[in-house]
This record gives C-alpha cells, structure tokens and sequence, in this order.
C-alpha cells in the first residue's frame, strides 16, 4: 500500500446473492479521510473467462449475453465463477459447454487478473481453449441467461469490430481489446 494512503476500516453495505457492498474508510496523503464505494463477488470467488477458438478454422466462440445493469445485450468471452475446491481448467471447460455447447482442451490458463480495480474486486483468470470445430451439444444456459453463441472466423474480426461498433453494440473490454489486437 502507498505511504501516502491509510486505510482506516471496511463497512458492509449490502449483502446479495452474487454481490456484496462494501465501504472503505481511508486517510489521504493530505491526512483528509475519504470513503470509497466497492462491490465484491459474495464469497470471494474468482471467475474464468474463456478465449476459444475453433482448431479447424481458428473460429473465435463468443456469446452475446443479456447484461442486467445495462439492461441490453452484451458481446462478450464465455466466462463463469469457480466453484470450491473446482480448478480453473474444469470450470473454464464447464462453463464453455454449458454457454455455448462446445467442448474442447484447454492449452493455457492466465495469472488472476483485475477486471475493473476502480469499481470492484473482481479477478479473473482468462483460459485458452482449443475447441472443437461443432459444438458437441446445445448451450445449457442458467434461467436467468439469455445467451446467444456467435462464430468469429479470423478473416472477419475486423469487419465483425468495425460492424458491431457501428451498430452500437456493447462490448466488453476484453473481448475489444483482443478483437483489435488480433486484427493488427
């Protein structure tokens, strides 16, 4: 922790099924005390999302997901939260099938990363998977997702990026930062 920054206690504000409220109390480096407002995952745990691409056709798997804070659709990464005592190559090829149908090998699992440290504590670990060219049974999503699975072949990641932004659609970070990268 910086020198320049005390942190005086935490403060629980609200407690939900997926998410916890939290306060904390801190001094800044001119001695004035602050407050900063956070949300965490309900017990803690971290989450996978999934980068998986086809091993034919190098297809990249995506879903398109309806997001409640924003009330609309989302293109995104299939992601999900590690169960207890679950690995993270088990979840990432759980929760891979369940949202999308596919299965597949995971070739590389990533450090636990931050989301977005401004507004909460979420961490991630993302998990490459190469995975089979069909999907091997239909998505089996939870009730309260409404996903829909799109195929990205390489040759058309940037006309996809250049079509969803000019469409308005919303994506999530992650997957724009690699639709953008991968198109360079």
């Amino acid at each position: 922790m910086p020198a320049e920054i005390t942190i005086l206690g935490d403060r629980l504000l609200h407690t939900g099924r997926w998410v916890t409220l939290k306060e904390k109390s801190y001094l800044d480096a001119r001695g004035r005390e602050g407050r900063w407002t956070y949300a965490e995952r309900t017990g803690g745990q971290t989450a996978v999302v999934i980068v998986a691409r086809t091993a034919q056709t190098g297809a990249l798997i995506v879903i398109e997901q309806f997001r409640f804070p924003f009330e609309r659709v989302v293109l995104e990464f299939p992601a999900g939260l590690v169960e207890p005592g679950e690995e993270l190559a088990r979840t990432a090829l759980r929760e891979l099938e369940e949202e999308t149908g596919y299965r597949g090998e995971v070739t590389e699992v990533g450090p636990q990363v931050s989301t977005t440290a401004g507004l909460a504590t979420e961490t991630v670990h993302m998990v490459y998977v190469r995975a089979e060219e069909r999907p091997g049974a239909a998505p089996r999503p939870d009730a309260s997702e409404a996903i829909h699975v799109r195929r990205i072949l390489p040759g058309e990641f940037v006309a996809f990026l250049d079509r969803s932004l000019r469409e308005g659609r919303l994506l999530d970070a992650k997957l724009f930062v690699y639709l953008k990268e991968a198109a360079c």
